[in-house]
């Protein structure tokens, strides 16, 4: 009854349990699984260095060694998953299911746990993200929202998705947003594959012909998005937003200024713009930091920088709509009554 399962994205009765080190984890993981290292990083060098340079025996005893001192753990964690969510498999992985999670699921249900591993592991999992990215069948039709820093993309985004209107929030998945000032504020970093994984498993769950999202670069920070993604944004249905100057200075104040530390990061920000502007706007701008005046901060960096450099993205796409920003709220159901409008079979 309990075995080795092959992975299915579809199952949504699963709590997966991730037995690599913490390493292997944070490079990337199934979403919402829970991370129990059989081996830690440290433990892991270990067994690897025995396994090559003295022997396979030693290394497989210093393995069962560090591994036994987290059975009782792992029993306790199993039992709670089971207790809190009796309807859901507990199914462990491990790099390619392998020894780390085969070991551990057959020595626990030998003891009566019901419990299962994935076959082929962390790997597996991985290659059927990679197919499913790869297809263009994969991704709905994109609606994508344009427009100049400061207009208000982002918060769009987020009212339309509180409306029940599917959403693809490619920043917040990315942990970034999006431009050279775009960690600001923002302490975890994402790879990868993190990246690739959630993507895969967001429009899953949108299930949805259609979804908005915003016009990205391919590079979002420190990650690159899957190229027949980046390939549905720029064939699909595009919006674009305006708003005044003073309204994205003031949006763009609002959103940024209230991290810790705002200024010591906003002077590091504007440091790597070294290589694309001149050291004289540079220093105006740290001198304003010094004072505070985050407005003029925002409006220089809008008109002298940011607006000419996305001004030759903008005109590439012709545009369905022209939405004027002023409320959040407003354009947002102005765009949510315009999709309804154009697109009257779909279900949301």
């Amino acid at each position: 009854m309990y075995k080795a399962i092959s992975y299915n994205p579809y199952d949504d009765n699963c709590q997966y349990v991730d037995v690599r080190s913490e390493s292997e984890f944070q490079k990337g993981h199934i979403p919402g699984a829970i991370n129990f290292p059989i081996l830690s990083d440290e433990e892991r060098h270990i067994v690897g260095h025995l396994y090559k340079n003295v022997s396979v025996d030693e290394a497989r005893k210093v393995g069962l060694e560090a591994g036994s001192k987290k059975l009782l753990p792992l029993f306790n964690l199993v039992e709670h998953l089971q207790a809190e969510m009796p309807q859901h498999k507990i199914v462990f992985y491990c790099s390619r299911g392998g020894y780390r999670s085969t070991s551990v699921a057959l020595l626990l249900r030998g003891i009566g746990l019901p419990v299962h591993w994935v076959s082929g592991g962390y790997k597996a999992y991985r290659q059927v993200v990679l197919n499913h990215l790869s297809a263009p069948d994969f991704y709905p039709k994109v609606i994508v929202l344009h427009g100049l820093s400061g207009t208000g993309k982002t918060h769009v985004l987020k009212t339309l998705q509180a409306k029940g209107l599917p959403v693809l929030d490619l920043e917040s998945i990315a942990n970034h947003k999006g431009s050279h000032l775009g960690h600001i504020g923002i302490e975890a970093i994402q790879t990868q594959q993190g990246f690739e994984n959630q993507i895969f498993h967001e429009l899953l769950r949108l299930n949805h012909k259609y979804c908005f999202a915003e016009s990205e670069s391919k590079r979002i920070g420190d990650v690159f998005m899957p190229q027949m993604l980046y390939d549905a944004i720029q064939t699909g249905e595009h919006i674009i937003l305006e708003a005044e100057l003073s309204f994205r200075v003031q949006l763009l104040v609002s959103d940024y200024t209230h991290c810790e530390n705002f200024d010591t990061q906003l002077k590091d920000a504007i440091a790597k713009l070294s290589p694309y502007t001149s050291n004289v706007f540079l220093k105006e701008l740290t001198e304003l930091i010094d004072v505070q005046n985050y407005a003029l901060i925002a409006q220089r960096l809008l008109l002298e920088y940011y607006d000419p450099l996305y001004q030759k993205s903008i005109i590439k796409h012709e545009y369905s709509e022209t939405i004027q920003v002023s409320d959040i709220n407003s354009a947002s159901s102005q765009i949510a009554s315009w999709f309804i409008a154009k697109h009257p079979n779909a279900t949301l």
